[in-house]
């Protein structure tokens, strides 16, 4: 018996040392001992949890909502289907609406292509109106913008937007919403050729169309 209290009160010594109260050697727990205990074991799962681990934000609220799904790998037709689903969930004039309102100026290109994670996004080309050639990403997943940078080496681009969008010309906005009584708009593009126009595609059929720069009337493209 002399030994067995010994041998506790050695423990008691230790604990007390280490600054944490536990319970006693039959496995019970004094008042507050066990959950002492466990508070500190859990307030160290929780520093090496994955969870708690520090992220970068995103480039505005909502940029991290699902995002469509891929484009997947099958055939042309299934490919078409999803580019024409994923413009579906917003428009092409809304989703040019929601990226003139994160850079303002002109549309020169809009179009449902695959990220490098191989998730359908709207792409932009914007003639802004510092003069630049700027690219921005928009999620049709609720509208978020995902991200924007300033191209280079897109002079060609730059000078052609310049020259062609004036004063009233028709916009990429107008261009989608004549061709949309086609089908489900799913690039709007500015082309040079016949002193410029849109050149539209709609799905899920793939069909190209051409809108003029000084009015909204419809026809289909012509391919030499």
């Amino acid at each position: 018996m002399r030994r067995t209290s010994s041998v506790l009160g050695a423990v008691t010594v230790v604990v007390l040392a280490g600054g944490t109260l536990v319970g006693c050697g039959d496995g019970g727990s004094s008042d507050g001992g066990g959950s002492a205990s466990r508070t500190s074991a859990g307030a160290s799962a929780a520093a090496t949890s994955p969870a708690s681990a520090s992220t970068s934000a995103s480039p505005s609220s909502g940029a991290s909502a699902t995002l469509p799904p891929k484009k997947g790998t099958g055939s042309d037709a299934d490919e078409h289907r999803a580019e024409a689903k994923a413009a579906a969930m917003l428009p092409a004039p809304e989703a040019i609406g929601k990226a003139l309102a994160h850079t303002p100026g002109k549309v020169l290109s809009a179009e449902i292509d695959d990220n490098a994670q191989d998730r359908l996004i709207w792409e932009f080309e914007i003639l802004a109106k510092d003069g630049t050639l700027q690219a921005v990403d928009v999620n049709p997943a609720g509208g978020a913008i995902l991200s924007s940078h300033q191209e280079r080496g897109e002079s060609d681009d730059l000078a052609r937007g310049k020259r062609l969008l004036k004063g009233g010309t028709t916009d990429a906005a107008a261009a989608a919403k004549a061709a949309a009584a086609k089908g489900t708009v799913v690039s709007v593009k500015l082309k040079p050729e016949n002193g410029g126009h849109w050149s539209v595609e709609t799905g899920p059929g793939d069909r190209d169309w051409s809108v003029p720069l000084d009015s909204v009337k419809v026809s289909p493209e012509r391919h030499d």
